[in-house]
């Protein structure tokens, strides 16, 4: 799976309203948003294990590519939602646009 963008971000620890524990796996199922707009989207983990309160480069998969690809610019800030904000960030890169 080719990623569309690369993102810089950080999950939100529960003691400040976000997760309960550290996201793992190959993906990560979730909305992004950016400028208000959100699109569902997989995190390409890989096996990677993101602890909370931590700055990761991640790539990112849009689930509908042409709709999403026009709302990204790098230096954008993003939030990840899993029915509140679990995570926030930017565009750090913006591929095969």
């Amino acid at each position: 799976m080719q990623p569309d963008i690369i993102i810089n971000v950080r999950f939100i620890p529960k003691s400040e309203g976000g997760r309960d524990g550290a996201v793992q796996g190959e993906t990560y199922s979730c909305p992004l948003f950016v400028n208000g707009d959100g699109f569902d989207c997989r995190l390409l983990l890989n096996g990677r294990c993101l602890e909370l309160g931590e700055f990761y480069e991640v790539p990112v998969k849009f689930l509908y590519r042409d709709k999403a690809m026009p709302n990204m610019k790098p230096g954008l800030e993003i939030f990840l939602w899993e029915g509140r904000s679990v995570a926030q960030g930017i565009i750090t890169e913006v591929l095969n646009k």
